[in-house]
């Protein structure tokens, strides 16, 4: 069933922007952390490696529960899974703020990773069978607002939960917020009967013989690394170099909201330079701006994360395009299920880890550094992303 299939814009905008609040909650319970986590490491007592390990959980969550998305999709239908991304996202932080020792602080942020997981293959299945084909790129631009919204505002919430409650206070309440807004998604009928397929083992074993493939998981591996991993350590890396952690997270605000901004003009830049060019492009700027970062005096931290961040939202639109030319149609959002969940596991897992074990042996700034050499890396990834469609012109 895909109701709403030939739905105007603006006719099933009220129901995207119902599917849009449900994916920033959704993204805001991974984000909220970062800006949250001197705080849940001056109380539980944490080094900034151990900080840095609270990531690697919640990305092996996000990765398993990305991987579960097509079989819950598959016996139930995406309604029923987004819901349940939903409700147990926020069973999990209401899990999490009630933890009185690490050990379940820890099983509980796996669990939010596992349920906030579950959602981005479900969200885009529905944006799509509810607005009619030639609408797609507008409808899901819309929806892909919401994780950049959640990078601008969760540095605010964070330091509102913290000036009036407490971190476990502001979980909870955002908790609360996710329960019910999966019980009313599940009171409606968006993406009803629309179900996922299973892949076939043949189709799978063919994908993982193809070097395109393994290109696209390391640059969604570098690219998460460089924009997520770069931002859950942030607020604690200027809070070690001597700004107060309000004005830290006014600047992780201040430069996610520019990013917000530059996203709008992400789309028309890649196709005015052709998503190749504009992934080495992407590569070579945010590579610079985290050696930049890991350099520069504290003075200059502002301007250097707005460049990071601006940089970062050139990322997807980019390789989203080059993987479509890449890639037969059938066979498109079977890579992006199984790379964004490999990425995810390096980006919010090692990343965090590394740069927090960087921290610990008085180095911060050296960690940004050999991240950024990393992510230029990238710059021999496009070559390998070499188009398959006839008429697409552009050679990687």
């Amino acid at each position: 069933m895909r109701e709403n299939s030939e739905s105007r814009l603006s006719a099933a905008l009220p129901a995207l922007c119902f599917v849009s609040t449900l994916y920033l909650l959704s993204f805001l319970s991974r984000t909220i952390l970062a800006p949250l986590l001197p705080a849940v490491r001056a109380e539980l007592g944490l080094g900034h490696a151990a900080s840095g390990e609270l990531y690697l959980l919640l990305g092996g969550g996000i990765a398993l529960g990305l991987l579960s998305n097509s079989l819950v999709a598959c016996l139930a239908d995406h309604r029923r899974a987004a819901g349940l991304s939903a409700l147990s996202t926020g069973a999990a932080l209401l899990w999490a703020a009630a933890s009185g020792d690490m050990a379940s602080f820890r099983c509980a942020l796996f669990a939010v990773g596992l349920g906030a997981g579950l959602y981005l293959p479900s969200g885009v299945a529905i944006v799509t069978a509810t607005v009619r084909p030639p609408d797609w790129g507008k409808a899901l631009a819309l929806h892909e607002l919401a994780p950049n919204l959640s990078f601008t505002l969760a540095p605010l919430l964070a330091e509102a939960m913290l000036r009036w409650f407490s971190w476990r206070a502001g979980l909870g309440a955002l908790g609360v917020l996710e329960i019910a807004a999966g019980l009313a998604f599940l009171a409606g009928r968006l993406g009803a009967g629309l179900r996922g397929r299973s892949p076939r083992p043949g189709v799978l074993r063919g994908l993982v013989r193809e070097p395109a493939f393994w290109a696209v998981v390391c640059a969604f591996g570098l690219a998460v690394s460089a924009s997520f991993g770069t931002y859950s350590m942030s607020t604690l890396y200027m809070v070690d170099r001597g700004v107060p952690r309000p004005q830290a997270n006014g600047f992780l605000s201040l430069a996610r909201l520019a990013a917000l901004l530059a996203a709008l003009g992400a789309g028309w830049v890649t196709d005015r330079l052709g998503p190749f060019a504009t992934l080495r492009a992407y590569f070579l700027g945010m590579g610079a701006a985290l050696a930049a970062l890991g350099l520069a005096p504290t003075g200059a931290m502002p301007v250097v994360l707005v460049v990071e961040a601006v940089c970062s939202v050139f990322f997807f639109p980019a390789c989203v395009a080059a993987l479509s030319r890449t890639f037969p149609g059938e066979m498109r959002s079977l890579t992006l299920s199984l790379a964004v969940p490999l990425g995810l596991a390096v980006g919010l897992g090692g990343v965090p880890v590394a740069l927090g074990a960087f921290g610990d042996a008085g180095v911060f700034g050296l960690g940004f550094v050999l991240l950024g050499g990393l992510v230029l890396c990238g710059l021999a990834l496009p070559r390998f992303l070499r188009p398959r469609l006839a008429g697409t012109g552009e050679r990687g």
